[in-house]
């Protein structure tokens, strides 16, 4: 991360920046206010380290030049002539923060690691939009459903609110899709997108990795830690899996909406939520609502604005579509020239039901692309369902590779029947699941993702 320190004085110049290179950062100096825009505008800065009065010249006047100029680049104010008049209009004016000399360096480098970490965030939405707006774009605006159609409207008239959004489907229909298609749609575009996965974590590190926690807060809380809540800024946190969080983490979640702060845990100081807050899940919450697995003044607070995604089986006229887009991205990614599917093939694919939906669609042409010979799929592996009945596999949908594979194959698939059917006899519960299959709640969360269930 690149910072820049404008000061007249050299001595703070040079120790301060000898110290943050020590913690990684790449330093840039200036003297003046006219040297520093000389370097803004030449290299690639992140945060600028501004001291308030530099002779002649005033740093106020810079930070606004560049509150309008560069509104994503974090300006810390540091200054001898502090007071809370200079600070308030500073804070006002668009300062990440203010410091006084002398410079409390444990607070400053807390700081920078905290800005670190949402620069790289904005980074990594900035890599992952590009590829990401073409899947969402047929996903949801070339899409001919009816209820697809539906959803693109109601994404253009809520994109900028900062109005709660609750997304109902099966699993694998698309839900983070949509709520990212609303986020990088929207104003929030350049401000993070976080998500995190409610059901794949137990309550005291999903306490943890929402709200960050002080040190010392538990054993092995060496350090303080920033939560989702805290990182997402004034971006978008994507809560997934919502109906799997239990009661407990549903009233700090309550409290949080209702309030808009929170504190870490261990913590005492009030921290604001400024993020917009999407969920999702793949359960009916009434249901768990009127079986008090769920609370009802969480749904109503969630609940703001309400998007039902179809499931593929609904879409078949989509199929084809998404094919075409998952062979491209499958080519470039295993660097093979696959260029269609046989036809007899496709007619069956369109027919299935789709149990996964898109997701296993992906996953299962993913698979074809990278074991299919020529220019043309002729055969699919069905993985991540439980398919018994011969009729689910017309000819064409072939194991591939010698017998020691297809047994490996057969033994996969009972796998997956088994976890199904036993998460089904469980309702879901993934701790009584583990037990009774006699694994890990771990090995049971890496089979659940390898297998898209």
């Amino acid at each position: 991360m690149n910072i820049l320190i404008v000061d007249d004085e050299t001595g703070l110049r040079k120790g301060l920046g000898k110290i943050l290179r020590l913690h990684g950062f790449e330093i840039f100096e200036a003297s003046s206010c006219i040297r520093a825009r000389e370097i803004i505008k030449t290299q690639e800065i992140h945060i600028v380290l501004l001291d308030l009065k530099m002779g002649k010249e005033n740093g106020y006047s810079l930070l606004k030049e560049l509150r309008e100029e560069e509104p994503f680049l974090s300006v810390v104010i540091i200054t001898g002539y502090g007071n809370i008049e200079s600070a308030v209009e500073c804070m006002k004016a668009g300062a990440t923060n203010y410091f006084t000399k002398p410079i409390d360096t444990n607070l400053l480098l807390q700081l920078l690691e905290k800005e670190r970490e949402t620069i790289q965030m904005r980074v990594d939405n900035a890599g992952f939009r590009k590829g990401f707006e073409e899947i969402s774009r047929k996903i949801v605006l070339e899409s001919s459903h009816p209820g697809m159609r539906k959803i693109k409207e109601i994404i253009e008239k809520v994109k900028d609110s900062p109005a709660t959004v609750l997304l109902f489907g099966e699993t694998g229909t698309g839900k983070e899709i949509i709520a990212r298609r609303i986020h990088y749609s929207s104003i929030y575009r350049d401000r993070p997108f976080l998500g995190i996965n409610c059901a794949s974590i137990n309550d005291n590190l999903l306490e943890s990795e929402l709200f960050g926690h002080e040190r010392g807060a538990f054993t092995g809380a060496i350090e303080r830690k920033l939560g989702r809540f805290e990182l997402a800024g004034k971006g978008t946190l994507f809560l997934d899996e919502i109906g799997d969080m239990s009661l407990a983490m549903q009233s700090k979640l309550l409290r949080v909406l209702e309030e808009r702060n929170f504190e870490r845990v261990g913590g005492i100081k009030p921290l604001r939520v400024n993020c917009r807050i999407m969920a999702a899940t793949n359960k009916d919450l009434k249901e768990l609502i009127r079986r008090t697995e769920f609370r009802e003044e969480l749904y109503y607070r969630l609940n703001v604005v309400t998007i039902e995604l179809p499931p593929l089986r609904e879409r078949r006229d989509d199929i084809p579509q998404f094919c075409k887009l998952f062979i491209e991205e499958a080519n470039r990614l295993y660097n093979r020239r696959i260029k269609r599917i046989n036809p007899e093939l496709m007619r069956w694919i369109i027919d299935y039901h789709w149990p996964g939906n898109i997701r296993e669609l992906k996953n299962v042409i993913y698979n074809a692309v990278l074991l299919s010979e020529g220019e043309e799929i002729r055969s699919l592996n069905i993985n991540g369902s439980d398919r018994q009945n011969s009729r689910d596999y017309p000819e064409l949908v072939t194991l591939n590779g010698n017998l020691k594979n297809t047994v490996q194959e057969y033994a996969k698939r009972a796998e997956i029947s088994l976890i199904k059917k036993t998460l089904e006899k469980q309702q879901g519960n993934v701790s009584r699941t583990a037990s009774e299959l006699g694994i890990s709640r771990k090995t049971l969360y890496k089979k659940i993702r390898e297998y898209s269930l």
